[in-house]
């Protein structure tokens, strides 16, 4: 777990809106550590969920930092955890367009002549 004050834990909706916020102001890494501390208030056949969430803030936290490789190795961690949700995601999170962000932002990170000013979309995480 990661080793972050975020004072009294937040309910898992809460969590999800405010990496959300964290994301959208381009600090995807405390919103990795953020969805880590929180996993530990998920539910057990939630675990794997909560880990594919925080491997994908980490992927596109690596992608925003230039590191390519790593950033698609967590994007597929993440996708693949997150992916056995599709069919039921709980907290009205749009799994199937994690999916597919997820997909579109490891395609993206294997093209080695991206355009300098390139930056990875971010994810939303709820649907709208």
């Amino acid at each position: 777990m990661a080793d972050v004050s975020w004072g009294p834990q937040l309910d898992l909706g809460a969590a999800i809106t405010e990496s959300q916020r964290l994301m959208d102001h381009g600090d995807p890494a405390r919103a990795r550590e953020l969805l880590e501390a929180e996993s530990s208030l998920a539910p057990p056949e939630e675990l794997e969920l909560w880990q594919g969430l925080w491997q994908l803030a980490d992927g596109l936290d690596r992608a925003l930092r230039g590191e390519p490789v790593a950033a698609a190795r967590s994007l597929r961690r993440g996708r693949d955890l997150v992916g056995s949700y599709e069919d039921r995601p709980p907290h009205a999170l749009d799994v199937a367009g994690l999916l597919a962000w997820s997909t579109h932002l490891i395609d993206e990170l294997a093209v080695t002549t991206r355009d300098p000013d390139w930056v990875p979309p971010v994810p939303r995480l709820r649907m709208p």
